[in-house]
C-alpha cells in the first residue's frame, strides 16, 4: 500500500529542503561500504528527495538511482545534480521497477518512516545482490543548537502534528525506534545491527529556520491553522533573538544496517 498524503506533503518547497536539510556525514557510506566489502557498482537510493542522499554516493559507485516519488523533490534533484552517474526515476519504495539481483547498495535516507515497510523490504531483498548492503539512516530532530530553540521546536512540531492527524486523510508516520526490529522480524537478513554517529555542520538564523519548515508536518498545518501560522512566526522570532550570525549545529545520525 502507498499513501499518496505521504507523498504529497512534501510538495511546494523543495528548494528550501534543498538548501536547509543537512548532508549525510561521510562516516554513514564508509561503513556500507565496509559490510560491503569491495567497492559498490550500483546504490539505489529509495526516497532520495531533492538529491542530497544520491550526492553521498557519488564518487563511491559507478551508478546511483534515485526513486523519488514526489515530482516537485525529483526535479528539485534533477535540476541540481548533473553527475552522469545519477539518475532519478519516479517509483515508490515497494515497487522500483528495477532488476532482482540489481543493486549492491539499497539506502534510505530521512524516509523510511514514510514507506510501507513489511512491503519495502520484501522488495529491498529482491532487487539487492548476495552480500548486498541494506542502510537505512536518519537525523534527530532538532538538531544541537540552544535548548531554548529546540524546545520550542519540539512544542511546535508536536501541534503541528495535532492538527494533522485531525484531517480525515492524513500522512501516517512509522515508529523510527521499530526498526531493527522490523528487520529481524522480517527473518531474511544474514546480519542486522544499528550504528550511532553525528556531524556538524555551519549554521545560521535563516538556515534554522529552514529546518524546522521543511518538516511536513509543518508545511500541512500552516496551510490549515492560522494559529499555528502565528506560532511559527513566534519560533522564528525566537530563532533571530537567540542565533546570531555562523554557528555550528550538531546532527545525530542513527544507521540501521542489513546484509542480504
Amino acid at each position: 500500500m502507498v499513501n499518496l498524503e505521504n507523498i504529497e506533503r512534501f510538495s511546494g518547497y523543495a528548494e528550501l529542503y534543498n538548501t536547509s536539510r543537512p548532508t549525510p556525514p561521510k562516516i554513514i557510506t564508509d561503513i556500507a561500504v565496509k559490510y560491503l566489502g569491495r567497492e559498490p557498482e550500483i546504490v539505489v537510493d529509495l526516497g532520495s528527495g531533492t538529491g542530497i542522499s544520491a550526492l553521498i554516493w557519488q564518487d563511491l559507485a559507478k551508478t546511483i538511482i534515485g526513486i523519488e516519488p514526489n515530482d516537485d523533490m525529483r526535479s528539485e534533484a534533477e535540476k541540481n545534480i548533473a553527475t552522469e552517474n545519477i539518475a532519478f526515476r519516479k517509483g515508490v519504495s515497494n515497487d522500483t521497477a528495477l532488476s532482482a539481483n540489481y543493486a549492491d547498495i539499497v539506502a534510505v535516507s530521512q524516509a523510511f518512516h514514510w514507506f510501507d515497510i513489511d512491503s519495502t523490504l520484501a522488495e529491498v531483498y529482491r532487487i539487492l545482490k548476495d552480500g548486498g548492503v541494506f542502510a537505512v539512516f536518519d537525523c534527530d530532530w532538532p538538531p544541537a543548537v540552544d535548548w531554548r530553540v529546540e524546545k520550542a521546536f519540539n512544542e511546535l512540531h508536536k501541534k503541528c502534528d495535532e492538527v494533522c492527524f485531525k484531517q480525515e486523510k492524513h500522512a501516517v508516520r512509522g515508529d523510527k525506534s521499530s526498526y531493527i526490529k522490523r528487520f529481524n522480524d522480517f527473518g531474511k537478513f544474514s546480519f542486522v545491527r544499528e550504528v550511532v554517529c553525528h556531524s556538524v555542520e555551519k549554521c545560521d538564523a535563516e538556515r534554522m529556520k529552514g529546518i524546522a519548515l521543511t518538516q511536513g508536518a509543518m508545511q500541512t498545518a500552516i496551510k490549515l491553522s492560522d494559529e499555528i501560522k502565528r506560532d511559527v512566526d513566534a519560533f522564528c522570532k525566537l530563532v533571530d533573538e537567540r542565533c546570531k550570525g555562523e554557528f555550528d549545529i550538531v546532527f545525530s545520525y542513527r544507521l540501521r544496517i542489513a546484509i542480504k
